[in-house]
């Protein structure tokens, strides 16, 4: 009796649409033997349906694994560096004035990690914004600091 390959990668993937995150993460783990932090599922369904192939027809070729390969060597764009975020400092002594609730709220910068707001000192920002509002916020965001 032979096995349509086909036919039971086809099943396999038809399969998927069922599962949910929890399946989805336990079949990539299952198929390519380590977790994964992918958060989007049609994602991970086309990496898993992929890899069922890949498993059963078999993968690309040596001498094109190899061009793909030079391809990207060549290519400034896929060589790209991953840029570190540069870290926002203000210069001890600014004033970040902002209104809400009808009242004018003013945090001075005493330092990197160092704010005075009605004469109680924080860390950051985004404390001050949540004292004054009463929820979570971006600090910087919540004062209009840019850039």
């Amino acid at each position: 009796m032979r096995i349509d390959k086909a036919a039971l990668v086809r099943r396999q993937i038809n399969a998927m649409e069922a599962l949910s995150m929890d399946g989805l993460r336990a079949k990539f783990e299952e198929v390519f033997g380590f977790q994964s932090s992918i958060i989007n599922a049609d994602y991970f369904r086309r990496r898993i349906a992929y890899r069922l192939q890949e498993l059963q027809f078999g993968g690309l070729r040596q001498d094109a694994e190899e061009f793909l390969d030079s391809l990207v060597a060549d290519d400034e764009l896929a060589n790209l560096k991953p840029q570190k975020a540069k870290k926002r400092t203000a210069v001890k002594g600014t004033r970040f004035v902002r209104e809400w609730g009808g009242e004018e709220h003013v945090v001075i910068v005493h330092g990197a990690a160092s704010f005075e707001y009605n004469g109680d000192t924080f860390k950051s920002l985004s404390a001050i914004a949540k004292a004054i509002t009463g929820t979570h916020w971006n600090g910087p965001r919540f004062f209009g600091v840019t850039k």
